[in-house]
């Protein structure tokens, strides 16, 4: 399952996020489209087991998700969901031009306060 490597690769991110801005992490959000082939749940799960026993462990991580858009270029039709093998809801066409659905990207990361320093780890 790659959602461990994922989540390894966030917990890297957002390590150095934290230290830079000497503070503690206390969440992140990412954005995660269906076409991105990460499952939410596994990643959620591997966060978990990522961060257990680092400067980030208690950290919570909220995961959005961005569905798939799409434009129709038989019907002109803007068709969402969550489905990778999506076809225009109008029409039935899968000559579509993907808008969104792909992402996996760092929406934001919550620092603690100025009272609340990192740990002197690492």
């Amino acid at each position: 399952m790659h959602e461990f490597s994922i989540a390894s690769s966030i917990v890297r991110q957002l390590t150095e996020v934290a230290r830079k801005h000497d503070r503690r992490l206390l969440g992140a959000t990412v954005a995660i489209g269906p076409m991105s082939t990460v499952v939410p749940e596994l990643l959620s799960e591997a966060w978990k087991y990522v961060i257990k026993d680092t400067e980030l462990d208690g950290a919570t991580i909220h995961i959005d998700r961005v569905p798939i858009r799409a434009h129709c270029r038989e019907c002109g039709a803007v068709t969402e969901g969550y489905d990778p093998f999506v076809k225009c809801q109008a029409c039935g066409s899968m000559n579509l031009e993907i808008e969104s659905g792909f992402e996996l990207q760092i929406i934001n990361a919550e620092l603690a306060d100025d009272t609340e320093k990192a740990s002197p780890t690492g």
